[in-house]
C-alpha cells in the first residue's frame, strides 16, 4: 500500500468517456470510505486527535465503495491519505493526464477558423501533450506486463497516443494559419528600425505628459500601441492603408476625446488656429486631438518606409539558438514568440523566476534549431539584453539533428546542473576526487562550529544551516553520521528558505563544481538523495548524494527575489 501527502486528482466518469478511456480498470479501485448522515465522505480514523487524522472521522465505520463514483464528495481532509494500490495509483494519475490533455485539445479544437497568432501558439504549446508523453509513457509501460494493472495500462497508453495525435494535428494546424516567420521578422525588423533613434518615444512621451491626471499615474505608451497594432495588421500580410487604420484605433481607444491637463506640454507653436474656439481649453484640446493623429500617421509613414527598404534575406541553413524566458508568453515576447514554432533540442532547463503581480513563476530556457535569418532577428531584436539570446553553432549541411554536445553546452550556459548528468553516472556511483576533496575543505572549515552543538540539537543545527553559518556536508561512504543528521533535520520546514546546494555538473569526463539556489522538498535516508526546487519555483528533481558537496544557506540572499539561479563555486 502506497501513501501520498497529495491526494489523488479528482475524475469524473463523461470526462473519461469523452477522452476514449476505459473506465472498467478504474471502476475496479475500491477505498474504505465512511460519512454521518448524506455529508461528505472520510477516511476512517485510525487513531483520535486532530494530529492524527480528520476530526470529521473519528468513530466512523467504512466500507469499499468505488473510488470513481465518491472522489468528488471525499473530504478535503481526508483526500491526501486516499490509499490505494500502486499500480491502481499509476492507472488513475494516468487517466487525470489523458482527460487534462483530451479538455486542452478539445478547447483548441472548436475554436473558429481563422488567422492564428505566434503568441497564442507559444501559450498552445507550452500546455501541449506532447510535454507529458515521456513521463507518461515511463509511468505506465513498467505496469502493462502487471496481471492485474496491464490491460488498464495497455488501453490508457492507447487513449494517450491518441491525445497526443490529435494535439500534434491542432499545433500544426496553428502553424499553419500563423504568419510566416520571414514576414514576422521583417516587420519587427523594421520596428527595431524605427525605434532606434529614440525620437518616436521621446515625442509619444511628450503627447502623454499633456494629458496625464496624476503624476503617480502611468503615461499611456502610445509608441508601444502603434507598433503593436500596425505590426498585428502587418504580419498578417494586411496592407498599409488597414495597418494604418489598427494604429489609429488603438490610439483612440486611450486618447480620443481626452482633456488636456497640462497645456504647457505640448510643443509649440501650436498646429490648430484659435480663432474658432471659445476658450483656450477648447483650443489645447483639439490641438492635442490633432497632434496625436499627426502622430499616428507618422509612425506609420517611416514604418513603411522601413519595411520597404529592408534587405531581402535569402540565406539557408540553420543555427542553435538558447532562448531564455521561455515561454515566450509575456507581452515583452509578442515579436519573438515566432521561434516558438522551431524545433526544441534537448530539455527544458530552469533560468530563475520571472516577475508577476504578487511574486515569482518559473522562467526556462530551451534550445532550438533556427534558420539563420530569424537568427539574427533575434540576436538583433534583443541586443539589450544580451542574456535572452545566445548564438550557438551552425548546423552541418544536410544534418537533420545537431550534435548532442553542442546542445547540452548551450543548455549549461543557462543552469550547470541537468538531471542527465547523475543518470550518466551509473548505479552505485560514488563521489569523484574532486567532490571529496571539496567536502574535506568544507568539513575542516567549521569544525570549531560542529563541535560547541550539544547533542543532536536538531533546532540549533537548522538554525545555523538556513542562515550559512553551518553547512551539512554528505559522507563520502553513505550512509553515515551526514546521513543520520540530515534524516533528523524537519526538512518540510527547510521549503521555507532558499539555500544553497554546490553540486557537480557535467559528464564525469569534465565536471565542474557549482552553487545552485533553491528549497530542499525531501530528503531520502536510503539513499540519499535530495529533492530540489530551484530558485523560481521550478518543480523538484532528485539530485544524488555521490554529486553533492555541501548543503547550506546565504545570510544575505535568503529570499527567491534576492538568490540568483545559480553562481560558481568558490568553496
Amino acid at each position: 500500500m502506497v501513501r501520498r501527502d497529495r491526494g489523488l486528482p479528482v475524475l469524473r466518469e463523461r470526462e473519461l468517456l469523452a477522452a476514449g478511456v476505459n473506465v472498467g480498470p478504474l471502476r475496479r479501485i475500491t477505498v474504505v470510505l465512511a460519512r454521518a448522515g448524506g455529508g461528505k465522505w472520510h477516511v476512517p480514523a485510525r487513531s483520535a486527535g486532530w494530529r492524527s487524522h480528520c476530526r470529521y472521522a473519528q468513530h466512523l465505520t467504512g466500507s469499499p465503495l468505488a473510488l470513481l463514483d465518491v472522489c468528488e464528495h471525499v473530504c478535503r481532509h481526508c483526500a491526501p491519505v486516499v490509499r490505494v494500490e500502486p499500480g491502481e495509483e499509476v492507472l488513475w494519475r494516468a487517466a487525470a493526464d489523458v482527460v487534462a490533455a483530451d479538455r486542452r485539445v478539445r478547447t483548441l479544437e472548436e475554436q473558429e477558423a481563422g488567422p492564428r497568432s505566434w503568441e497564442g501558439y507559444a501559450r498552445v504549446l507550452w500546455e501541449a501533450a506532447r510535454h507529458r508523453d515521456a513521463e507518461v509513457r515511463r509511468t505506465l509501460e513498467p505496469w502493462t506486463a502487471d496481471p492485474s494493472a496491464g490491460a488498464g495500462a495497455q488501453q490508457l497508453l492507447t487513449a494517450w497516443s491518441g491525445v497526443l495525435e490529435r494535439s500534434e494535428t491542432v499545433l500544426a494546424g496553428w502553424r499553419a494559419a500563423a504568419p510566416a516567420a520571414r514576414e514576422v521578422t521583417s516587420v519587427s525588423g523594421a520596428c527595431d528600425a524605427v525605434a532606434a533613434g529614440g525620437d518616436v518615444q521621446r515625442t509619444g512621451q511628450e503627447l502623454a505628459a499633456a494629458v496625464l491626471s496624476s503624476r503617480w499615474g502611468q503615461p499611456f505608451d502610445v509608441w508601444a500601441a502603434v507598433r503593436r497594432a500596425w505590426s498585428g495588421v502587418r504580419d498578417q500580410g494586411g496592407e498599409a492603408t488597414a495597418a494604418r487604420a489598427a494604429a489609429m484605433r488603438a490610439v483612440e481607444a486611450a486618447w480620443g476625446g481626452l482633456r488636456v491637463r497640462d497645456v504647457t506640454a505640448l510643443p509649440e507653436p501650436a498646429l490648430v488656429a484659435g480663432a474658432r474656439f471659445a476658450s483656450p481649453a477648447q483650443w489645447a484640446d483639439a490641438e492635442f486631438q490633432h497632434r496625436w493623429q499627426q502622430y499616428v500617421v507618422d509612425c506609420c509613414d517611416r514604418l513603411e518606409e522601413a519595411l520597404g527598404a529592408a534587405p531581402a534575406d535569402g540565406s539557408d541553413g540553420r543555427q542553435l539558438l538558447l532562448v531564455s524566458g521561455w515561454p515566450l508568453t509575456s507581452k515583452r515576447d509578442t515579436e519573438l514568440a515566432y521561434l516558438a514554432q522551431y524545433e526544441q533540442h534537448g530539455p527544458t532547463v530552469p533560468f530563475g523566476g520571472r516577475p508577476t503581480g504578487y511574486g515569482v513563476e518559473p522562467d526556462h530556457a530551451v534550445v532550438l534549431a533556427v534558420p539563420r535569418f530569424a537568427v539574427r532577428h533575434a540576436a538583433d531584436h534583443t541586443r539589450d539584453d544580451r542574456q535572452r539570446i545566445v548564438l550557438g553553432p551552425e548546423l552541418a549541411a544536410g544534418s537533420t539533428e545537431p550534435d548532442e554536445r553542442d546542445v547540452l553546452a548551450l543548455l549549461r550556459s543557462a543552469y550547470p546542473y541537468l538531471p542527465a548528468d547523475a543518470e550518466g553516472d551509473g548505479p552505485g556511483a560514488r563521489p569523484t576526487a574532486m567532490v571529496t576533496t571539496a567536502r574535506a575543505v568544507r568539513r575542516a572549515a567549521q569544525l570549531g562550529r560542529r563541535a560547541a552543538y550539544r547533542g543532536p540539537n536538531t533546532v540549533e543545527v537548522y538554525n545555523d544551516l538556513v542562515v550559512g553559518k553551518y553547512s551539512w556536508v554528505p559522507d563520502d561512504e553513505h550512509p553515515g553520521p551526514a546521513a543520520a543528521e540530515m534524516e533528523n533535520l524537519p526538512v518540510h520546514w527547510l521549503t521555507d528558505w532558499t539555500l544553497c546546494l554546490d553540486v557537480e555538473c557535467g559528464m564525469r569526463d569534465e565536471t565542474v563544481l557549482h552553487r545552485l539556489f533553491g528549497t530542499v522538498t525531501s530528503y531520502e535516508p536510503g539513499t540519499g538523495r535530495v529533492g530540489f526546487s530551484p530558485t523560481g519555483g521550478h518543480p523538484a528533481s532528485s539530485v544524488p548524494v555521490h554529486r553533492i558537496v555541501a548543503l547550506t544557506g546565504d545570510r544575505r540572499r535568503r529570499g527567491h527575489r534576492q538568490a540568483p539561479a545559480h553562481e560558481p563555486y568558490e568553496g
